[in-house]
């Protein structure tokens, strides 16, 4: 009995022991929280109805909604999806004690729009809004807790219905999670912990206060690059932390502004970071980098104008390329390594940390594991960077501080060695000063005989002024040097007195522009001398001369490779006829004085400095008429740069107005010295300055269109009526009447027109020969010379037709029937190349012309044996 009785106790106790097991362990399970993110229902629309049809509700085991699951449902396609979960759940009378004090709330982690939520029939939250079947404000937002009227708990059977609405294309979901933390009812002062962020708020004021230190430390030393990167990169992830947090709700964004702000915050932090790793480590940005760079705007500069879908597909992108950084990043990060840096030692572990919470959180937002979140740890991560940024910090400041202190203790030694060192480079500065202006001096040497051009005969003066900036003295000498120049004299060409001049400005100043200008001389110089002595060269006209000098000084300068380059005006005067031709290559423009009035003979830029390549097919020689009286102005440009004195700031004022040469040459009257004083007291000379004046004397001869014979004006109408009629013969016959009645020499008009008739009528030997006395008596007439040229072309004498041809060219390149024939000149004569360099020109300027038309033809075809003339 005993046994039994004790038995008996034995079970009575076991069973008391049970209960009170039980008792504590039902406790937890179905007291608060109510974890919700199991066993919903969900159906398309909003339902609010009460009573459950089991043919529009389906089953949704778990949070998240399954895309799946959504795409079983008939959606429209152009307005909002909307879709209603129920969730219902038990309350027993034990757990309605609990919150009578506190209160009960719900929270969600996050939904992605528009929401409301309601409880037992009754709306108890919502966020966004939706007008007219618009969605007008988005609703999405992080840890939604909202609380329940304590009316509406009720023992036994509860409901809880969220509407969800999204445009179609976005993302509609309720999230079971967001920083570990799921959707559940729960005591309100519990729930308010959720939102607690006192660690995240202490850490974004701390990376805060990192970057506006890092920024004092660039601005107070900008080469160190890598402080402004880290700077902004510390700053930027403060920002992005303040709005992941709960505190950005304060400031009531809209949700999407707000979307909009993080994603464009966010693209950009990896950025920075590449760069002070870049900058850091390489001292240098790699192209991966500014590649990033480039990357990352442009996606940025895509946000503000995206829609919410595009946005979200932008985001993709943008975590997908993080891959690639964090690849190129750590590479970086090895490479130091291998390269024993001490400071990537110091920052390796902290950068692992970093980069393994940065692709933690990645890998998380972009669910691509199913157990892995956003948990935030990026926040925490950079913190242990940060310490190894501290350190390294500290670590160079007492290493700065040690150098500091070591150069005070040697500072009196170094003093005096430096004093010493100092005399040594200053004895070595006088004694390379001293072999300076011996180059000077003897470079001056060569320029003076170079420099000539004192001219004087009954028809035409030359003067000229040059004054060099570099003044120097040389032993018991005072000289000057730079890269003006001026050379004239006097050449014959076909016979006819020329005066040849030129003035140039070679670029650089002192040695460099007098080896310009030294070059410039002798090649000019030489090719005067070779003028004088050779045949060859005195049988040239004056445009084909111009095009040759000009060409050899190209030459010449383009082997310079651009080191070398001057600007001139070449030009030539026939002192018979009074024609000047020239050829400007970005020099100041030429001045004719006429009256008592200056003007520029010039309008527009035709060549570029001698020595930049491309320049010949460019070349256009220009023609002005002198008469009696007349002066040319020819001057460097340092006629124009003058110092007018300071603005306000202390800079310095140059004109820039080139009309004012002008006036100083109306000022002087055209005397030069007068001229050259009126530049000193209107400015200071900043630049060498050379002017060349050229003073035409004499009559020149010019060709007159209108002659009288006897009493009657040439040509009268009855010509004029033949001419036009194109009735050659009865002009012929008439112009022949006249010629009879002539008694003293024929006048060039009534040759010229005489000539005219004859190639009209196919005789072109008489033609032929009043012609070329005209050119070689009034070389100026264009039209005199192409027709010259087109009959040395019917009599096959095709050199003296491509020589008339070219002098066209070169003074009008624009005369379209004179390219054509010139091309079929050079075709005849087995230079095909120029020949087709010509026809590309005609095509230029009128790409229908037959003449050119029939070149082409001619081209195709082999060559015909034509080789005299």
């Amino acid at each position: 009995m005993v046994n039994n009785a004790s038995k008996t106790v034995q079970k009575g106790s076991f069973r008391k022991l049970i209960v009170f097991l039980l008792f504590f362990i039902t406790i937890p399970i179905f007291a608060f929280p109510i974890v919700l993110t199991k066993d919903w229902k969900i159906t398309s629309g909003k339902n609010l109805n009460s009573i459950l049809d089991n043919n529009s509700w389906k089953e949704l085991n778990s949070l998240p909604i399954p895309k799946s699951l959504l795409n079983s449902f008939s959606l429209p396609e152009h307005t909002i999806h909307t879709f209603t979960l129920l969730k219902t759940f038990e309350i027993s009378k034990e757990e309605m004690q609990e919150p009578m004090l506190d209160g009960l709330s719900v929270h969600f982690p996050l939904f992605t729009n528009v929401y409301e939520i309601y409880f037992n029939g009754e709306k108890i939250g919502e966020g966004g809004a939706i007008v007219g079947g618009k969605i007008v404000r988005n609703g999405f937002k992080r840890h939604v807790i909202i609380p329940i009227p304590e009316n509406r708990v009720k023992v036994g059977k509860n409901e809880i219905r969220v509407v969800l609405s999204a445009d179609p294309g976005e993302e509609l979901n309720a999230y079971a999670s967001f920083n570990s933390t799921p959707p559940m009812l729960d005591l309100q002062s519990r729930n308010t912990l959720i939102l607690s962020e006192r660690s995240t708020l202490m850490l974004l004021f701390l990376y805060l206060l990192v970057g506006f230190y890092h920024f004092l430390f660039y601005f107070k030393r900008t080469q160190d690059k890598y402080n402004l990167y880290f700077g902004l990169f510390s700053i930027l992830l403060s920002f992005y932390i303040y709005l992941r947090s709960n505190a950005v709700y304060e400031l009531n964004l809209d949700p999407f502004l707000q979307m909009k702000m993080e994603y464009i915050v966010v693209f950009n932090i990896p950025t920075f970071f590449l760069l002070f790793l870049d900058t850091f480590f390489e001292s240098k940005i790699s192209s991966i980098s500014k590649f990033y760079r480039f990357f990352a705007l442009g996606i940025t500069s895509l946000i503000p104008f995206s829609s919410r879908v595009f946005c979200l597909l932008l985001l993709q992108i943008w975590q997908f390329s993080i891959f690639v950084f964090a690849v190129y990043s750590l590479y970086i990060m090895v490479k130091a390594l291998i390269q024993k840096n001490q400071d990537s030692v110091r920052l390796f572990s902290g950068f692992i940390i970093l980069l393994v919470a940065a692709i933690a959180d990645l890998i998380g937002s972009m669910q691509l594991l199913p157990f892995l979140e956003n948990y935030g740890l990026l926040k925490y991560g950079f913190f242990t960077f940060e310490l190894g940024i501290v350190f390294i910090l500290a670590n160079r400041f007492l290493r700065v501080h040690n150098e500091v202190e070591e150069l005070n203790r040697d500072l009196d030694f170094k003093v005096k060695e430096r004093t010493g060192q100092l005399q040594d480079t200053l004895n070595q500065i006088q004694e390379l000063k001293v072999q300076q202006d011996g180059d000077y001096f003897l470079t001056s040497l060569l320029l003076d005989p170079l420099n000539q051009h004192q001219v004087r005969n009954r028809s035409i003066i030359v003067e000229g002024y040059s004054r060099q900036k570099k003044h120097f003295e040389f032993k018991q000498w005072k000289k000057e040097i730079g890269g003006d120049i001026i050379i004239a004299d006097e050449i014959f060409l076909k016979d006819r007195e020329y005066l040849a001049f030129v003035n140039g400005d070679a670029m650089g100043k002192s040695m460099q522009g007098a080896g310009g200008a030294l070059v410039l001389g002798v090649v000019f110089r030489s090719f005067l001398a070779r003028t004088k002595n050779d045949f060859s060269y005195k049988n040239k006209p004056p445009e084909l001369w111009l095009k040759e000098c000009f060409s050899e000084l190209q030459n010449l300068f383009e082997s310079f490779d651009g080191s070398m380059m001057v600007s001139v005006v070449i030009g030539l005067v026939d002192i018979r006829s009074g024609i000047l031709y020239f050829l400007n290559a970005e020099h100041p423009w030429s001045v004719l004085f006429r009256d008592g009035i200056a003007s520029f003979i010039e309008d527009k830029l035709e060549l570029r400095k001698i020595g930049i390549t491309g320049l010949e097919s460019k070349m256009k020689i220009k023609t002005f008429f002198l008469e009696k009286g007349d002066s040319i102005f020819i001057a460097s440009d340092g006629r124009d740069d003058l110092l007018l004195g300071t603005d306000v700031d202390g800079a310095r004022l140059i004109n820039e107005d080139e009309s004012q040469f002008l006036k100083r040459v109306e000022e002087s009257k055209g005397d030069v010295g007068l001229l050259v004083q009126g530049l000193r007291n209107f400015g200071e000379l900043t630049d060498d300055l050379s002017i060349l004046k050229l003073s035409y004397l004499t009559n020149p001869i010019r060709f007159d269109s209108v002659i009288k014979i006897g009493s009657d004006v040439f040509p009268d109408e009855t010509y004029l009526q033949y001419f036009h009629a194109e009735n050659w013969e009865d002009a012929l016959h008439y112009l022949k009447t006249l010629k009879n009645r002539i008694d003293d020499d024929i006048p060039p008009a009534f040759k010229k027109e005489l000539a005219k008739v004859y190639y009209k009528t196919e005789k072109y030997e008489e033609s032929l020969i009043l012609l070329e006395g005209l050119i070689e008596e009034f070389p100026e007439d264009i039209e005199t010379m192409f027709l010259t040229s087109l009959i040395y072309k019917r009599f096959q004498k095709f050199k003296q037709a491509v020589e008339l041809g070219e002098r066209i060219l070169l003074r009008e390149p624009d005369f379209l029937n004179n390219v054509a024939h010139l091309a079929e000149s050079y075709f005849f004569i087995h230079k095909q190349d120029v020949a087709l360099k010509l026809l590309e020109k005609v095509d230029q300027l009128d790409p229908t012309n037959s003449h050119a038309q029939k070149v082409r033809i001619q081209l195709n075809k082999p060559f015909p044996d034509h080789r005299n003339g």
